[in-house]
């Protein structure tokens, strides 16, 4: 549902969607879109998009977004859609939550898509969170499955960081295998990590037009992770 509230077409007072059970279709991405050289289109003062819950992967989430004093650009689009770009913003946050519990179930789901190809059929996913200040956690993984008379057990561990400069990164991952096939798959996903650790990811890449991150929060608490950003234009 868009709700639109003012008498200029050129400057509203607000722009209310609400998302709240909507689906996310892994099966079907987002369209590439066109950005490039975008012109003004309106002036907003509030902005709120909200979602509780949103479905993915047969688990929800919840979202919300607001800004103030914003400016939104458009970019006409190939098939003839209308882009709209946030290009300013005085202030704003974005809030998404989502359960523990909620993240296991993604995982199971997702993981079992990609094993079922191999005959294995994952059974339970563990994922234990360790809070290492506001921007960093270590996490582990224990995934359980069988294939035949197999019950092999895979756990995965490492930590993920945002810096100061919100730059993150991804270190001390390892994988611990019980029994011969989750031996194995340890033994192929190991010389990965290397490639993962030394990439770093620059959040600051993430801004649209004149939008900045200004700070960015991760809370592991209450069985839950609640991931919250504040940003505004310079």
């Amino acid at each position: 549902m868009v709700a639109l509230r003012g008498n200029d077409s050129g400057a509203l007072d607000s722009i209310t969607v609400n998302l709240s059970g909507a689906t996310i279709d892994h099966n079907r991405p987002p369209p590439s879109l066109d950005r490039s050289s975008p012109i003004p289109a309106i002036k907003v003062g509030n902005i709120y998009i909200s979602g509780d819950p949103i479905h993915v992967l047969g688990s929800d989430f919840s979202f919300q977004f607001e800004a103030s004093n914003v400016e939104l650009w458009q970019k006409l689009q190939p098939e003839g859609k209308l882009l709209l770009i946030l290009h300013r913003a005085q202030d704003g946050n974005v809030r998404f939550e989502i359960s523990r519990a909620a993240i296991e179930k993604i995982i199971v789901n997702g993981a079992s898509k990609l094993a079922e190809k191999q005959g294995v059929v994952v059974e339970n996913a563990k994922l234990e969170l360790t809070p290492r200040g506001p921007r960093a956690l270590d996490g582990e993984l224990t995934l359980t499955a069988h294939k035949l008379f197999f019950h092999p057990v895979l756990s995965l561990a490492g930590t993920f960081a945002i810096s100061d400069e919100f730059i993150a990164t991804v270190s001390n991952l390892k994988c611990h295998g019980e029994g011969p096939i989750a031996a194995l798959a340890c033994a192929a996903i190991t010389p990965a990590f290397s490639k993962i650790e030394d990439r770093a990811f620059p959040l600051s890449a993430l801004s649209l037009g004149e939008i900045q991150l200004r700070d960015l929060e991760i809370d592991t608490a209450d069985e839950k992770v609640v991931v919250r950003a504040r940003f505004g234009s310079v």
